[in-house]
C-alpha cells in the first residue's frame, strides 16, 4: 500500500491561504487590535472539540452569505493566528510570539480544548523563558494555578518558589496568593526558609485575607503592627476559618521553644488543641501532630554525611554560604547537592564514574576510606571539590579553587582538615584522566589504577597540607559524586 500523507498534508495547509470557499469568519480580538480570519468549518470541528461544539447550528450566528460568524474578543490575534496555523499544518510555530503571548496561547489552547499541546508548550515556555518565569513568578504562578491542565507549569513555579523563597513572600503580590498555591508551597518538604519566617508570612496573609483584614508588615523577618491596637482587634475567628487549610502543614516541630513562645503562641486561639496539647506536655511523640522536618539548609543524599557536614563544605565552597544567622541557626542558601554516582549503586569502576559525572558542571567527591595502620583498622571520610567538572580530558586542570579535606570519623569538627590548592601548583590541581578516578594534585588524591579501582593513595605534593597522616593506600569502602548547583 502506497502512502501519500504527504502530499495530503500540503494539501490541507493549502486550503489556509488558497481558497475560495471558506465558509467560518473569526473575528478575534478588540479594538483596536481585532482581525478577521477565514477558515473552513468542516476543518476547525475535526481538529478541535471547542468547535465541533460551538460551531454547531445551534450555537453558531451567519451572515447574509451564509458564513458562520464567530467571535472571541478575549484572545489575541497573533496567538491566535498560531493556533489556526496549527489546525491545518499540524506545525505550532512560537518564533513571532513573546514570551507574554506564550503564556496567552497557554490559556487559549486550554480554552480550545487542544489537549495534545498542553504538555508541549508548557515545556516550551519552561526551556525557553525560565528567566522572564522567574523574574514574574508571582503572575506565572497565579495563571497556572487557575489552570487544572498546567501541572508541568505549576510544578516548575513551585520548585523554583521552594529554592529562593524570599523574593515570593516579600512581594506584593504574595498577600493576594491563591490559597491552594500556599498549599502547594507549604506541602514541600524543601522550602528553604526558616518555618517561623514562614509562619510569619502566612500569619500576614491570613489577616490579609479574612473577613475583617488587617494590615500589617513583616520587617526583618519580624510581625510588626503600627499600634497595639491592631492586634489586640484581630477577629481569631475569622482567621481561623482563613488559615484553616494551612495551619495542619505547617511544621511546628521545626520552630524553637522560644519562637512558639514568642511568635506563635500569641494566636495559639486559632492552633489545632492536639498542637496545644503537644507543647504542653513537652512536645510529647505520643500526640499525632506533622513533626515530619523540612529538609535542613544544605540537604544532601549521602550515606557518608550529613547537612551539618555539607554545611561546612559548601561554606569552603563560598564564603558566602553555610553562615549563621542572628539567632545562631544555619541561614539557607544557594548551593545544593545533586546526586550522581555511587560506587555500591552505580559499581566501582573508572569507566562507570566517568559515565555518570562527565559533563555535569562543578562537583564533590565524598569516599570513606578503610585502611590497616599498626594493626588497626582506620576509617575516614575524605574528599575533594572539583570546581569545573569532569570530562575525561586526559589533563591537568587548571584551577585555584580546588580543595580536597578529610573529616576524619566525624565525631568532632577541630579534627576537620582542609587543604587548598597551592597557588604556585595550581596547574595540577586536578587531573581529568579517562583511566583515572576523581584525582587531585600530583597524586595528593589519587585513584589511577584501573584494574582496582577502589583502592587509592594520599600524597603531599601540591596542596597546601597533607590529608592523611600516612602515604600507604587505602580501600574505598564507599563513592559517592555530587553536582555541585550554586
Amino acid at each position: 500500500m502506497t502512502s501519500f500523507l504527504s502530499k495530503l498534508f500540503t494539501d490541507v495547509s493549502n486550503l489556509l491561504k488558497n481558497s475560495d470557499d471558506y465558509n467560518v469568519l473569526l473575528e478575534i480580538g478588540q479594538l483596536p487590535n481585532i482581525k478577521v480570519f477565514r477558515a473552513h468549518s468542516i476543518i476547525l470541528k475535526a481538529r478541535c472539540l471547542y468547535f465541533k461544539s460551538a460551531l454547531s447550528n445551534d450555537w453558531c450566528k451567519k451572515d447574509e452569505n451564509r458564513n458562520i460568524i464567530f467571535k472571541k474578543p478575549n484572545i489575541l490575534p497573533n496567538v491566535f493566528e498560531v493556533i489556526l496555523n496549527y489546525v491545518y499544518t499540524g506545525t505550532l510555530v512560537f518564533s513571532n510570539l513573546t514570551t507574554s503571548e506564550i503564556i496567552h496561547l497557554l490559556e487559549t489552547i486550554d480554552e480550545l480544548a487542544f489537549e495534545e499541546l498542553f504538555s508541549h508548550v508548557q515545556e516550551h515556555l519552561i526551556s525557553h523563558s525560565s528567566e522572564f518565569i522567574k523574574q514574574n513568578i508571582s503572575t506565572v504562578t497565579d495563571i497556572a494555578f487557575k489552570h487544572e491542565a498546567f501541572k508541568i507549569l505549576q510544578t516548575y513555579c513551585i520548585d523554583l518558589i521552594t529554592k529562593e523563597p524570599q523574593p515570593f513572600f516579600s512581594s506584593p503580590a504574595f498577600l493576594s496568593t491563591n490559597e491552594s498555591i500556599l498549599i502547594a508551597i507549604l506541602s514541600s518538604d524543601d522550602v528553604r526558609i526558616e518555618e517561623i519566617i514562614l509562619w510569619n508570612y502566612i500569619i500576614q496573609w491570613g489577616l490579609h485575607n479574612s473577613s475583617t483584614p488587617i494590615e500589617m508588615i513583616i520587617k526583618d523577618d519580624e510581625i510588626e503592627y503600627e499600634t497595639i491596637d491592631e492586634y489586640t482587634s484581630i477577629d481569631f475567628t475569622s482567621l481561623k476559618t482563613t488559615l484553616s487549610p494551612l495551619l495542619s502543614l505547617i511544621r511546628f516541630s521545626d520552630i524553637s521553644t522560644e519562637d512558639y513562645e514568642t511568635k506563635v503562641k500569641p494566636f495559639q486561639s486559632i492552633l489545632p488543641s492536639n498542637l496545644l496539647l503537644w507543647r504542653y506536655h513537652f512536645e510529647d511523640k505520643t500526640i499525632k501532630i506533622n513533626l515530619t522536618s523540612r529538609k535542613p539548609p544544605y540537604s544532601i543524599n549521602s550515606t557518608l554525611i550529613n547537612h551539618k557536614q555539607s554545611t561546612i563544605i559548601a561554606n569552603w565552597i563560598d564564603s558566602n554560604e553555610g553562615n549563621l544567622n542572628v539567632n545562631g541557626k544555619i541561614q539557607f542558601g544557594k548551593i545544593r547537592f545533586n546526586l550522581l554516582y555511587r560506587g555500591s549503586k552505580h559499581q566501582f569502576s573508572f569507566k562507570k564514574f566517568h559515565k555518570m559525572c562527565d559533563n555535569q558542571g562543578p562537583s564533590l567527591v565524598l569516599i570513606k576510606s578503610k585502611s590497616n595502620i599498626d594493626g588497626c583498622c582506620k576509617e575516614e571520610i575524605i574528599g575533594g571539590y572539583n570546581p569545573v567538572g569532569w570530562k575525561s580530558a586526559n589533563q591537568y586542570i587548571i584551577r585555584d579553587d580546588s580543595f580536597i579535606f578529610n573529616l576524619g570519623d566525624l565525631s568532632s569538627e577541630s579534627n576537620y582538615i582542609l587543604s587548598r590548592i597551592q597557588p604556585n601548583l595550581k596547574y595540577y590541581a586536578i587531573y581529568d584522566g579517562e583511566n583515572f578516578g576523581p584525582s587531585f594534585g600530583k597524586g595528593d588524591m589519587e585513584f589511577s589504577c584501573i584494574s582496582r579501582p577502589r583502592e587509592g593513595f594520599c600524597r603531599w605534593r601540591c596542596y597546601d597540607k597533607p590529608i592523611r597522616d600516612t602515604e600507604a593506600r587505602f580501600w574505598i569502602e564507599e563513592i559517592e559524586v555530587f553536582k555541585v548547583i550554586q
